[in-house]
């Protein structure tokens, strides 16, 4: 995959028009998304890259203004060029840190459950989410080296 250098080819890459209706419903949502990633500049452990890239897609299919800025931004927008210019891939390593991740938490998350008494449907409910999860990552979500 090639990667692209510049603001302007990933713009001319990913952005597209939309219908009003649409654009309005986009840029809102994102609009909530860029909210919940400043969080993250205050809270330890909230993250911020991770609501940023949602906010840039909606705002490709929306805004080219907002998207621009979710590329440029100087707290984020570099990663999020990188996520971009790079096809839309995450490095191995992280997304093999994300799985661990995942697979960490919903273990806590079970045993927690299991100490609250539940007869076992927040198990399986948490088991399921878990599996769906590593299973988009391991199969929908390109990686590179």
């Amino acid at each position: 995959m090639e990667r692209l250098e510049s603001v302007d080819e990933v713009v001319a890459k990913y952005a597209k028009k939309t219908t009003t209706l649409r654009r309005r419903l986009y840029v809102a949502i994102g609009s909530l998304f860029v909210g919940f990633s400043f969080i993250g500049i205050f809270v330890p452990g909230w993250p911020t890259v991770s609501w940023m890239v949602p906010a840039a897609y909606l705002f490709s299919l929306s805004d080219e203004r907002f998207f621009r800025w979710t590329l440029t931004n100087g707290i984020v927008g570099d990663k999020v060029f990188e996520y971009y210019a790079n096809g839309k891939t995450l490095p191995r390593h992280a997304k093999n840190g994300i799985i661990g991740f995942i697979t960490l938490m919903s273990a806590v998350s079970i045993y927690v459950v299991s100490i609250a008494g539940d007869p076992g449907y927040g198990q399986a409910t948490i088991a399921i989410a878990w599996l769906v999860g590593v299973w988009w990552l391991w199969k929908k979500v390109p990686a590179r080296n």
